[in-house]
């Protein structure tokens, strides 16, 4: 048997490291409790920063409509719902509707969303972000961080943002962004999983190599006509993808 590896290059002509999948679905109790006691704190404060602002202006738009009904946000790839957790205890007139494909992490994020007291704001759904059991243009909002990796072929959870969000709606989705080399790869590990037990310095490692590039993603958008700036490197391991529809 051949075995073919594909292998890419930088502009430079320097080889990159090739795009390694790890499992979609992170559905034992261990991933689970593993992954919410991991460290994300940091992480989810930014990304609830970042995205409020879209948020609120979202809500003032809908207020001088007439509109009184809470904003309908849906979360693809909630984990353990630490970030819709974040978002509604910043925000009122709010329904995030928080799906994910593992059911383990979803009990893990029950308990954290009734220990918040936040179960009429925080909903959640086993749903896989490929098919989604929603109507079409049924959300004011798609929000996701760190689920577009897990996925081997993402373009079907775009084609399913697209098909979800209402005309006027936006979208706000980060991600890890793999970078170029082993050695780099090897520093992010030490830098942001140093004080993790080996099962969580592997899963972060599987993680960004599992992870896209920024023209990876930007051929993403090209593929629903959006634009290819939209989406920005944001942090030496995340990109993230703004956009106002």
């Amino acid at each position: 048997m051949i075995r073919v590896e594909i292998v890419q290059f930088d502009c430079r002509g320097e080889t990159m490291i090739p795009r390694q999948f790890e499992p979609e679905v992170m559905d034992t109790r261990e991933e689970a409790i593993d992954y919410d006691a991991m460290d994300h704190s940091e992480v989810n404060r930014q990304f609830a920063a970042s995205v409020l602002p879209v948020i609120t202006i979202r809500q003032q738009q809908q207020a001088s409509a007439g509109d009184s009904q809470p904003l309908q946000i849906l979360d693809l790839g909630t984990g353990t719902a630490l970030i819709p957790i974040e978002i509604c205890q910043r925000v009122s007139q709010l329904q995030i509707i928080a799906t994910d494909l593992a059911a383990e992490m979803l009990k893990v994020a029950q308990q954290n969303i009734q220990r918040a007291g936040l179960d009429k704001s925080i909903l959640l759904e086993h749903a896989d972000a490929k098919l989604l059991p929603c109507k079409d243009q049924s959300f004011d909002g798609v929000i996701s961080n760190s689920l577009i990796h897990h996925i081997p072929e993402p373009q079907s959870v775009f084609t399913e943002i697209r098909r979800v969000i209402k005309p006027g709606g936006f979208l706000f989705v980060r991600d890890l962004l793999r970078p170029d080399s082993l050695a780099e790869l090897d520093r992010l590990v030490s830098l942001y999983a140093a004080d993790a037990n080996p099962h969580q310095r592997q899963m972060f490692r599987d993680s960004l190599h599992a992870a896209l590039t920024l023209d990876e993603v930007k051929a993403l958008l090209h593929r629903c006509h959006w634009p290819a700036a939209a989406v920005q490197q944001t942090s030496d391991r995340h990109w993230t993808i703004s956009l106002n529809l």
